[in-house]
């Protein structure tokens, strides 16, 4: 009886690692989620609008249709990636991801300090240099702080109806992503 209780716990517990190593394993393999498919339509420093009325990808199915949504992709290996957008009078709402799909940082108009966009994203040692030596071009920008250098910044705007589209066009139109090497 013993042999069996134990014999079970093993499987039990065996079951349980292989689903949990297959679960925090499937974003690394997966050959069409949103990384690759941002890396498959858009250049880099190129922003690529990804909702119903920009590029077709197959993430962009399940967005709220009630927001305008565009993307840039970067890459920090020869220096730092920005992204401006003027004020749009409405909601707005950035993150940044890795290219493994992971969450780097989130910010929106109310937590700002201006109504436009101004974010920088910097590896750890190119962060320290613009700590050390403040550049003009950005003395008012959100500093933020990525560990991996490829990744891709996600933009959204509110759109109410589909009579605000010249309104959001004209602010995606206005989006500017770049690197800037230090």
């Amino acid at each position: 009886m013993v042999r069996f209780i134990y014999a079970t716990l093993v499987g039990i517990v065996g079951a349980a690692i292989v689903h949990l190593a297959i679960v925090l394993m499937l974003p690394q393999l997966s050959e069409n989620d949103v990384w690759q498919q941002i890396e498959a339509k858009a250049a880099q420093n190129e922003p690529i609008r990804f909702d119903r009325n920009g590029v077709e990808l197959s993430a962009a199915r399940t967005l709220d249709p009630m927001f305008a949504v565009m993307a840039c992709r970067y890459d920090l290996t020869n220096g730092v990636f920005s992204i401006t957008a003027p004020p749009t009078g409405d909601f707005w709402s950035v993150a940044v991801f890795d290219d493994l799909g992971r969450i780097v940082f989130s910010a929106n108009d109310r937590i700002v300090a201006s109504e436009n966009l101004d974010l920088v994203i910097a590896l750890p040692l190119q962060m320290r240099f613009l700590q050390q030596a403040s550049r003009p071009e950005f003395a008012n920008a959100v500093l933020t702080e990525a560990n991996r250098s490829d990744g891709f910044a996600v933009l959204r705007v509110f759109r109410p109806d589909e009579t605000y589209e010249p309104v959001v066009r004209d602010f995606i139109d206005r989006v500017e992503c770049a690197s800037t090497p230090l």
